[in-house]
């Protein structure tokens, strides 16, 4: 270059640009890894840089080189994602059962037996002891069947033991539970459940349907100051599955006053995206009147509203068009056409977001319904209306999702269940609307994943295993129902980060690694779009980061991976 033309503004502008870069000074650089952005272009790239809770710049090692930082982490290689959003979950429940003890993967008697065991060792005499998420399903019959108090008692004769099945419509107790409820031979079933009684007409330790809530409504409950911790402790746990962001729609009041406790405090580094229970008829009007609360310090918002227009399939709750093969025949919807209206009318006409719950085809129908005839009248072209668990669908009923422009949220772990019994409940020609994952995405070009945890399996690579192979964790299954339903890798991550963020109008702040973004992020131990699909059950997370500091790492030397 002759340095005698340069002209003095160029000069200048050369000053500008070291000078700019010198400002943009980043807090952090990760470099050497292999990053999926999950943008546009699905890029992938080497080096991202971070100032200020957010992404600075992405590229190539080089690329970012040009940025000088106090603290650079070298990647070593290791493959990073988004930070995953899980489009349903409770986090005060997760929390509360941090003290429960977790059958969601017991196979026999015995296996329940030892895990309550280890439990005694480290909790105090006379204290309850709380078990939940075993399933009739993955329990031998000949087990199931054995049963009862007394074994209980053999191992835990000190404690008071209740243990609640994944569907929460049957209970396990012990003798020393039945004594402090008081619940003897002479008490009586509820209309709607069943204490079960041997030959003697002494209670057996089982409840079942309307009869768990003898047990539920007495147990004891934690006081705020009690919960507050047990939520900081909860949400220290979720992070360790990689998930930055919830969907909760079992807050309340009293919890998001504790969640803003937290998040003043430095102490609640989850974020959420919370939807308000239509039953919480008070908390919703406040809202509704006040308006919608967005991106509190970057950690909450608060702008939908949900309701329940069935439940679920395996309890013969889902809104069928057609009957059960069994008592009850047919499912009175929890809500009426006329009531879901209004509720519809007035979350729209007040910009606030609208989620239900339909599982069944019916219900799914007359969601639909109701959601045309309000968006007919209303001018609100933006609404992104979620449509949840969406199991059982009429294929009719998937170009109307498209029309409408409503978002789809599936339930992978819950209708991976349900493949396994749909033909004992209902006619098995309708397995045929079981599941159609694929279809959803081909006709509104998205879905969202919801875990429901703690009812359900938390981990994210496990619900994306369900999407991608439709089989059982354990079992390799000869027929699988509708195959063409499975969904691409891309595809079911997509779900749990891209999808969600556009899901709750966030997707300009969160669910890619792009320049200006939240620094959300998780860094993970296989190379998940390079391996088997079996590989995903293997899948541990090794670091968590939201808003650019690690709120998770399960590295021991933090500068190296």
């Amino acid at each position: 270059m002759n340095y005698k033309f340069i002209s003095g503004s160029v000069i200048f502008v050369l000053f500008l640009s070291v000078f700019y870069s010198c400002g943009e000074k980043p807090d952090v650089i990760y470099t050497n890894g292999k990053i999926y952005t999950m943008n546009e272009s699905n890029s992938i790239v080497e080096a991202v840089a971070i100032k200020e809770g957010k992404i600075l710049d992405a590229g190539s090692n080089s690329d970012i080189s040009k940025y000088k930082a106090d603290e650079v982490i070298d990647l070593q290689g290791a493959t990073v994602l988004p930070g995953f959003i899980d489009s349903e979950g409770s986090i005060i429940e997760f929390s509360k059962n941090l003290n429960f003890v977790n059958l969601s993967y017991v196979k026999s008697i015995d296996e329940i037996k030892d895990i309550l065991i280890e439990k005694t060792k480290t909790t105090y005499e006379g204290e309850w002891i709380g078990g939940y998420g075993w399933s009739e399903l993955n329990i031998p019959e000949s087990d199931l069947v054995k049963m009862d108090k007394k074994i209980l008692d053999q191992i835990a004769s000190n404690y008071q033991v209740y243990l609640v099945n994944s569907s929460l419509n049957t209970v396990w107790v012990n003798s020393r539970l039945l004594r402090t409820l008081k619940i003897d031979k002479n008490t009586k079933s509820p209309a709607n459940g069943e204490i079960e009684k041997d030959e003697n007409g002494e209670p057996t330790g089982l409840f079942y349907d309307d009869a768990v809530n003898l047990i539920k409504d007495n147990i004891p409950g934690l006081l705020k100051n009690e919960m507050t911790k047990q939520i900081e402790k909860g949400v220290a746990e979720i992070v360790k599955y990689g998930i930055t962001e919830v969907h909760d729609k079992t807050i309340g009041k009293e919890g998001l006053e504790i969640f803003r406790e937290l998040i003043d405090g430095n102490r609640f580094p989850l974020k959420v995206y919370a939807i308000l229970s239509g039953e919480d008829s008070t908390t919703v009007e406040n809202y509704l009147s006040k308006g919608a609360e967005i991106g509190y310090k970057d950690k909450l918002t608060i702008r939908a509203i949900s309701v329940d227009y069935d439940g679920l399939f395996e309890l013969q709750q889902a809104a069928m068009f057609d009957d059960y093969l069994k008592e009850p025949k047919r499912k009175v919807a929890y809500i009426s056409d006329n009531d879901l209206e209004r509720i519809y009318t007035r979350a729209i006409d007040k910009n606030f977001q609208f989620y239900i719950k339909a599982v069944g085809d019916r219900a799914v129908n007359s969601s639909l319904n109701v959601f045309e005839k309000v968006l007919k009248n209303n001018n609100s072209k933006d609404h992104r209306s979620v449509l949840e668990y969406s199991e059982f669908i009429n294929p009719k009923d998937i170009s109307r999702i498209k029309d409408l422009k409503v978002i789809p949220s599936v339930r992978p772990d819950v209708c991976i269940n349900d493949m396994q019994i749909v033909g004992e409940l209902i006619n098995p020609e309708n397995a045929g609307k079981l599941g159609l994952w694929n279809s959803l995405i081909q006709a509104s070009g998205k879905i969202t994943t919801g875990s429901d945890f703690p009812f359900h399996q938390i981990n994210p690579f496990i619900q994306i295993y369900y999407l991608t192979t439709r089989q059982l964790t354990d079992t390799v299954l000869t027929s699988i129902k509708n195959p063409d339903q499975k969904i691409s890798l891309l595809d079911a991550v997509k779900s749990y980060t891209v999808w969600p963020a556009y899901s709750s109008f966030e997707e300009s702040t969160k669910g890619t690694i792009e320049k200006g973004k939240f620094a959300d992020m998780i860094v993970i131990s296989k190379d998940i779009f390079n391996s088997d699909s079996k590989d995903l059950l293997e899948t541990k997370v090794l670091r968590t980061i939201i808003n650019g500091k690690i709120v998770y790492n399960n590295i021991i030397d933090v500068n190296k991976l």
